[in-house]
C-alpha cells in the first residue's frame, strides 16, 4: 500500500473541487494549487482548566482560615462543664486562653497580665463592640480567670462571657 496515497473520500474530493474548478492535471504531474476540503463544524469545548485551579485556590483558603480558628482556641485547655446553651454569634469574638498552669494564650501568642490588658485596650480602641470570651482551663486556679476577665472590663468591653463545656455531665 503506497503511504503517499490519501484515503478515497479524500481523493473523491479532490475530483470534485477539480471538476468545477475545471482544472485539468494530467495524471502523474504535481499540482501546486491547495485545494482545502470544507471542514465539519467542531462542537464548542470548555476549558475547564482555569475553573480547577479557582477551585483548589477556594479549598486551600479555606483550609488555612479554619486552621486558623482552630489555633485561637488552644485544645489543652479542657473548659469546665455547665448545663447552658453554648453562645452564638455571627461576629468572631476576641479569645482568652487561661491554661492550667495559670498563663494566658492570646491568637497563638503567650501573655503576661499587664500585656494582656494593653492588648485588651488596644481591641476595644479597634473594634468596640466585639465580644471577648475567656476560656479557663478547669485545672486553672479561679484568680487568673478572673484577673482575665477583669482586664476585658477595665479596657471597657460591654460584653466578655467566659466560656463552658456544654456537653453533658457524665
Amino acid at each position: 500500500m503506497n503511504r503517499n496515497r490519501k484515503p478515497k473520500k479524500a481523493r473523491n474530493q479532490i475530483r470534485v473541487l477539480k471538476n468545477q474548478l475545471r482544472i485539468r492535471i494530467p495524471w502523474g504531474h504535481k499540482c501546486d494549487m491547495k485545494l482545502i476540503a470544507p471542514q465539519e463544524e467542531s462542537e464548542s469545548r470548555i476549558d475547564v482548566a482555569p475553573l480547577i485551579d479557582i477551585l483548589f485556590t477556594l479549598i486551600i483558603f479555606f483550609l488555612v482560615t479554619s486552621t486558623f480558628e482552630k489555633e485561637e482556641k488552644e485544645e489543652q485547655v479542657q473548659l469546665p462543664r455547665h448545663g447552658g446553651s453554648s453562645l452564638t454569634n455571627k461576629e468572631r469574638p476576641f479569645y482568652i486562653n487561661v491554661l492550667q498552669d495559670g498563663t494566658y494564650r492570646v491568637q497563638g501568642d503567650t501573655v503576661d497580665l499587664d500585656h494582656l490588658r494593653v492588648m485588651l485596650i488596644d481591641r476595644f480602641k479597634e473594634k468596640p463592640e466585639q465580644r471577648v470570651v475567656i476560656r479557663g482551663d478547669a485545672k486553672a486556679f479561679h484568680g487568673q480567670t478572673t484577673a482575665a476577665l477583669a482586664a476585658a472590663s477595665q479596657a471597657g468591653f460591654p460584653s466578655v462571657n467566659i466560656a463552658w463545656d456544654t456537653s453533658s455531665i457524665e
